[in-house]
């Protein structure tokens, strides 16, 4: 496995980063969705307030504590949270199913309860079968009619239109695509952090990006890398995992809610394949929250899958191979970008001072501020 070389230190890597950061910005997002780049936003696409910790960018002077990943037995799987950002489509009952994660059909498992009485969910779109893995976490956000977010786990909308979840309790239902994504707790599973703050949405990991504009999720191996140390968790998650003896991570610093990211001067042009770096300088610039645990030997990101379309799909054609997979598996592009993500698992800190008064760490940040939203709806 080759070094990149770390050479720039100091200010001037934090002023390469910031200038650097700032150029890719102010083209990357808009590419994507089609905005002035000093326009303002629509939370559909890019939710939250500027100041939210899911569009935070990291201070320079943050404290930092090395969490080095070793290489994992999957270099990198999927995790993808359901965004249906559609009120206006025709409402549907949300009906529990009891299969939880065990294997069994989660469409084939009702109980006859409703969680919700009526759920916009667009005609034509399911995403069972078609999922990935055996049981998926699925955690999901689903704008409604009265502009309120609902998030739920797991969400399946079946071949034949029913709609099921197993979990949707009330205070998962207080969030909006305006407040700052961490007023109330949301449904993905380890933390309770947000299903939609931290996804990567339609058109932000494709070539011309640059950078995705905001703070990622990773999820890691708690067995390996996340410690129980002050019960697990820290600001901003709400909980650790249920089996949170099994976290086995030495770093007190990294729990369930950590934020992590890049050092500054890690060489971004120092990896050959252009996916690697623009999730690179995103680590550098905004970094990524832990909010589950993979259960096995893997690194996810979160990556939105909804009635628009699907991440994992987009990635594919617009790079010409799997987002997921093995490294000892994969050759051509696909093992180039393997090999930068195992340069940059290796090279993972945690934002140790990041709370609630030094939002990213301290100092000068490291990457532009998002911009206002639009005032309406």
């Amino acid at each position: 496995m080759r070094r990149h070389s770390r050479l720039r230190t100091g200010a001037a890597a934090t002023a390469l980063v910031a200038a650097a950061l700032t150029a890719a910005c102010s083209t990357a997002h808009d590419d994507a969705q089609g905005a002035e780049s000093h326009g303002p936003r629509d939370p559909r696409t890019w939710p939250y307030a500027p100041t939210s910790i899911w569009n935070h960018p990291l201070g320079a002077e943050g404290e930092r504590v090395p969490l080095p990943v070793a290489p994992p037995e999957q270099t990198l799987a999927v995790e993808e949270d359901l965004i249906v950002m559609a009120p206006d489509s025709p409402p549907r009952p949300l009906l529990e199913h009891d299969a939880a994660w065990s294997g069994r059909s989660r469409c084939d498992s009702t109980t006859g309860r409703v969680l919700a009485p009526a759920v916009p969910i667009p005609e034509g779109w399911h995403t069972d079968p078609g999922y990935v893995g055996s049981t998926p976490n699925h955690s999901a956000a689903i704008l409604m009619p009265d502009g309120t977010v609902l998030e739920t786990q797991p969400l399946h909308v079946c071949a034949d239109g029913t709609v099921v979840s197993q979990y949707a309790p009330e205070a998962w239902r207080e969030g909006s695509l305006r407040s700052d994504g961490r007023g109330a707790p949301g449904s993905h599973g380890g933390s309770d952090l947000s299903a939609l703050g931290g996804t990567i949405r339609l058109g932000e990991w494709v070539p011309g990006a640059e950078v995705i504009p905001h703070v990622l999720k990773i999820e890691l191996w708690a067995d390996e890398y996340l410690s129980r140390h002050a019960g697990g968790h820290r600001w901003p998650a709400w909980n650790a995992d249920r089996t949170v003896w099994r976290y086995g991570g030495q770093e007190p610093e990294a729990q369930m809610g950590s934020l992590l990211a890049l050092p500054v001067d890690f060489d971004v042009d120092g990896l050959d394949s252009e996916p690697a770096r623009i999730l690179a300088r995103t680590l550098q610039g905004y970094g990524a929250y832990v909010v589950d645990d993979t259960a096995r030997s893997t690194v996810a990101f979160a990556t939105e899958w909804g009635p628009q379309g699907r991440v994992i799909e987009e990635f594919r054609d617009a790079w010409g191979f799997d987002l997921a997979g093995d490294l000892d598996a994969a050759s051509g592009d696909q093992r180039q970008f393997l090999e930068d993500l195992v340069e940059i698992y290796g090279a993972l800190e945690v934002v140790a001072d990041n709370g609630p008064s030094t939002i990213g760490g301290a100092g000068e940040r490291l990457a532009p501020w998002a911009p206002p939203l639009e005032s309406a709806p």
